[in-house]
């Protein structure tokens, strides 16, 4: 049988347009797409310029359309032949010497949407080991390609003109196609390298977490992505170092007067070594980026379902010292997603909060509870509230119209991240005016799910759906649609380390993965509410009835109680609501009232 795989492996942006319906079947026809490199699991210096490779994030910024050369002539000066190429799929024109573009016959120019894709923001340890054990092709160690690129590329053009003069004849010229941007001199290389730090370049979300970065240009105007949705790109990768925006030839201000600044050519054009570009031939939306699901089976996830609950109740349970009830919340929270937009609603948000922490007897608590989460949950962050971080932060994506380009905030983050907050580091102390801003960010991302973007003449709201879980000993001071306070056993109390160190040794590693998958799994179910639900009606009349004015029972409490329903039900394996799940539902609520109700001041 033909190995399709070898295929991918030698073909290149000429044979890929050549037949473009046919390759794209064939891609889509692979049983898997492992053999294609992923950049995010292999160095991209190890491979030559023009290999099909994949990549995998979110999208972090759009800058504007680019302009490219889709069709143009060459000629050759010597055998008087002319011949046509394309400029698609590739960044350069790979000319001879003796060859020259004809810039004024058949010359076509398209254009292509460009973006920056950064990997995914907040990928825990165990996702990105898995994703590397199952995409690492270690062939690709074997045999550095650093030679066959430079001998492909333009690299002469950092030479001195004496070099080029000696070298004419042995010279290949790489001539940029791609545009009226061509960048500045070079003789400012060392200055603006030094301003232009790699932290700028890459521009990552999360400042303190390891990330790759990826500029992708895209051809088909149909692909309608948008900012922060998360994609696998597959396309033909592109890093000629003539790419950098450090190194490109002195224009005549003159004949072509300056576009943008340089600052703005440098972060625009950063260099292939650390920002490879990518150039799409197929792009796939990701409804999640958990490694261990290739398939969706909902029939068998309902199955499956409550085993894997049994598991992670029990360990909570423990983590929480011997709180059940709040295991069952936390659990809820861990599978809970927005599921439906209408207007200023979005329905699925559960915002916990779980108060009374033990700090006093175990200060880092709330750490060592994110420490096991982590372990749960594809993507999180931890983000302590201290002074300090609240007035130095940058939490909402800004506008740099400097660099003309989108500079990113900690709150720029994909689909189903877990955040979670640490409000018992918060300290003695005054916080500033962008402290008093990030703190008003974080509660309106936590009540609307939408994050304010700042584009510095006016603001816009970006979409969000990111679970927040607040860790404080009192009542938190930002809102939350749950809130709860722990209620410890005096006996886990006293071995709260010994837990930790217990539940380590019971979550092997496939019972993790059996967790882990349920949490993602549960977030794709579809969930439908049937027809019969008088008891729910009836129940709702009936707490009416008896609620007081002190504390009146209203649309808000059926709402809540509904949402948590839906959460208690999928967590149990079913697709719709039951008798038996709303009235676990309306014992959990009520206990965590009456906990609300009579609850005294921490003193743990």
């Amino acid at each position: 049988m033909h190995d399709l795989m070898t295929d991918f492996e030698t073909v290149t942006p000429d044979l890929w347009m050549a037949n473009e319906e046919a390759w794209k079947e064939k891609l889509l026809k692979l049983p898997n797409w492992f053999q294609i490199p992923l950049i995010n699991s292999n160095a991209s210096h190890n491979l030559p310029d023009g290999t099909l490779v994949r990549f995998r994030g979110m999208v972090q910024d759009m800058h504007n359309p680019e302009f490219y050369f889709e069709q143009f002539e060459v000629f050759n000066t010597v055998t008087n032949v002319t011949k046509s190429k394309s400029g698609k799929y590739r960044d350069t024109a790979h000319i001879l010497e003796n060859e020259k573009i004809n810039y004024t016959e058949n010359l076509r120019s398209s254009q292509r949407q460009t973006m920056v894709v950064v990997s995914m923001p907040g990928l825990n340890d165990w996702a990105q080991q898995l994703e590397d054990r199952q995409n690492h092709l270690k062939h690709l160690e074997q045999q550095p390609n650093t030679s066959k690129r430079l001998s492909n590329t333009g690299t002469k053009l950092k030479r001195s003109h004496d070099e080029t003069e000696e070298d004419s004849d042995a010279m290949e010229v790489v001539e940029e196609v791609v545009t009226n941007k061509e960048p500045k001199i070079s003789d400012t290389e060392t200055n603006t390298g030094s301003v232009l730090s790699r932290e700028h370049l890459l521009n990552f979300p999360l400042p303190d977490m390891p990330s790759k970065s990826c500029i992708v240009k895209i051809y088909d105007d149909s692909e309608n992505v948008k900012l922060n949705e998360m994609i696998e790109i597959v396309g033909f990768l592109s890093v000629d170092p003539a790419l950098s925006g450090e190194f490109q030839p002195e224009k005549d201000p003159l004949l072509d007067p300056e576009t943008e600044s340089e600052v703005e050519t440098i972060t625009h054009n950063p260099p292939p070594s650390l920002v490879p570009r990518l150039h799409a031939v197929y792009v796939k939306k990701l409804d999640h980026c958990n490694p261990l699901i290739q398939s969706f089976d909902q029939e068998s996830v309902l199955k499956e379902a409550n085993s894997a609950r049994e598991h992670l109740l029990k360990a909570l349970t423990e983590l929480l010292l011997g709180d059940k009830l709040a295991a069952e919340y936390l659990i809820c929270h861990l599978i809970s997603c927005i599921y439906l937009r209408q207007e200023t609603l979005s329905l699925g948000q559960f915002c916990l909060n779980l108060s009374n922490l033990p700090t006093q007897k175990y200060p880092n608590y709330a750490k060592q509870l994110y420490e096991i989460i982590k372990q749960f949950v594809t993507k999180s962050y931890y983000l302590p509230l201290t002074i300090e971080n609240m007035n130095t932060l940058s939490l909402l994506p800004k506008k740099d119209y400097e660099c003309n380009r989108l500079t990113s905030g900690v709150l720029q983050l994909s689909k189903d991240t877990h955040l979670v907050l640490d409000e018992t580091k918060m300290e003695q102390g005054r916080l500033d005016a962008t402290g008093v801003n990030n703190i008003a960010a974080l509660g309106n991302m936590i009540m609307t799910q939408k994050v304010e973007y700042d584009f510095k003449y006016y603001k816009m709201d970006f979409e969000s759906d990111v679970s927040v879980l607040i860790l404080s000993e009192g009542k938190s001071l930002l809102p939350s649609d749950y809130h709860l306070p722990l209620r410890p056993e005096e006996a886990s109390l006293k071995i709260f380390d010994a837990i930790v160190e217990a539940a380590t040794y019971y979550l092997k590693e496939d019972i993790m993965n059996i967790i882990r998958k349920y949490l993602t799994s549960l977030k794709l179910v579809k969930y439908t509410i049937s027809e019969d639900l008088q008891f729910v009606e009836d129940d709702f009349i009936e707490m009416r009835s008896k609620s007081d004015s002190d504390s009146p029972v209203t649309a808000d409490d059926l709402h809540r109680l509904l949402v948590l329903a839906r959460l208690v039900s999928l967590s149990r394996g079913l697709d719709t609501l039951n008798k038996e799940c709303w009235d676990i539902t309306k014992n959990m609520e009520a206990e965590r009232l009456q906990r609300i109700k009579n609850r005294v001041a921490p003193t743990l």
